[in-house]
């Protein structure tokens, strides 16, 4: 748990230094539905990556969905 912590803390750091900047409604629902939903590493009953823990869906909400921070990437290097 403590790495998770570190990494989201990380992530979201990352994010808001590089002004907070968002993927489009368009482009989170096709890499989800693309990428993480079929894949191996998806944990479908946490919601979450089991290769980096971070929390990955539909939703448009930054902090909420690590698909919407534009300064992320898949660790699978799948988007």
């Amino acid at each position: 748990m403590p790495q998770k912590v570190i990494r989201y803390t990380r992530a979201l750091s990352r994010w808001i230094k590089a002004g907070r900047p968002v993927r489009t409604e368009t482009a989170i629902i096709d890499i989800f539905r693309n990428d993480c939903y079929p894949c191996v590493s998806y944990d479908k009953r946490t919601l979450s990556c089991r290769q980096c823990g971070c929390h990955v869906n539909e939703l448009t909400i930054a902090p909420l969905n690590k698909i919407a921070m534009q300064t992320e990437h898949c660790p699978l290097e799948k988007w």
